[in-house]
């Protein structure tokens, strides 16, 4: 089969390295390189470098999807279909042209999570229970017919890395059983239930601060949904500290206000919340690499009954 890959993320490249061994590459579409770092130098995506590296062509990386020569030269690609993994949204001129369908890998069991953090936002919300996704792209946001899903059990303390990468290739190998089915002409798609969808939001660097007076267990779900990006922090004296690991413990039995420091100890230090405590165990202050909480405590002035700033 014939294929034209749309995709930048890392969380692609299972995908892409999958079909790259089993079907045809027609080519490949990416993001454009875009300034990175202090010295803005252009950066290329995931997906671009290892399509240079397994030689893929062509490269394409349109600024704009919308491009009568962009959607041109997909078209001269004969492509049977298209597959997508992280990428923009869609126009119907793109996703219409090959003549088995754009096909979406999600990280989610639609319609649960439709949008571009359903990894974040899945482990934020605490669920015990993902998985992938493989849709026919439509005029919606993540609401075509599903082809096919795979689920998943989220580890209790797995964060997000963690799971993208497990997702990533159990979508690889969701994404041939589709393509192998598309191939036999047995494939039985079937609408979502739009009814009880659910969203994921594009994470926003706001929400990184620490709530103290949410539950622990909020806290730490959310610690572990929002690496590396927005990350966690709190306010001491005016200065962020962010909150690299953490666990949630149940005890609360104390009238301390949420956000006030209950313990501190060679290894750890202990926070008030608004249902139990959380034990935080590294810690990144402003301007500073990551430590472990009692290499941090060895210097900080840090002390029991001190409360965090809202």
């Amino acid at each position: 089969m014939r294929i034209v890959f749309l995709g930048s993320a890392e969380f692609g490249i299972p995908a892409l390295r999958a079909l790259q061994q089993r079907h045809t590459i027609a080519g490949v579409v990416r993001t454009p390189p875009r300034p990175c770092g202090r010295g803005l130098q252009l950066k290329d995506s995931p997906v671009a470098v290892f399509a240079r590296q397994e030689k893929v062509t062509p490269l394409f990386a349109p600024e704009s999807l919308d491009d009568p020569l962009f959607i041109e030269s997909l078209r001269s690609l004969d492509a049977d279909c298209f597959v997508v993994v992280a990428f923009r949204l869609l126009p119907r001129l793109v996703f219409a042209i090959p003549p088995l369908g754009t096909l979406n890998i999600h990280a989610s069991l639609l319609p649960s999570y439709r949008g571009p953090a359903p990894i974040q936002r899945a482990i934020e919300a605490g669920a015990t229970t993902t998985g992938i996704t493989v849709f026919r792209i439509d005029d919606g946001i993540d609401t075509g017919e599903i082809l096919q899903q795979a689920a998943v059990a989220v580890g209790s303390e797995e964060t997000t890395p963690e799971l993208a990468h497990r997702l990533s290739e159990l979508g690889a190998d969701t994404l041939c059983a589709v393509l192998a089915a598309l191939e036999r002409g047995d494939i039985r798609p079937s609408p979502q239930q739009h009814a009880v969808a659910s969203r994921a939001p594009k994470l926003k660097k706001h929400e990184a601060v620490i709530d103290w007076k949410l539950p622990a267990s909020f806290i730490f779900n959310k610690i572990r949904a929002f690496k590396p990006f927005p990350g966690t922090y709190t306010l001491i004296e005016g200065k962020r500290l962010g909150i690299e690991w953490a666990l949630p413990l149940p005890q609360s039995g104390t009238t301390a206000p949420c956000g006030t420091v209950l313990r501190t100890t060679p290894e750890y230090f202990e926070v008030q919340t608004g249902a139990g405590v959380i034990r935080v165990l590294s810690v990144k202050p402003q301007g500073r690499r990551i430590l472990q909480a009692g290499e941090y405590l060895h210097g900080a002035r840090l002390r029991e009954g001190l409360r965090f700033d809202e």
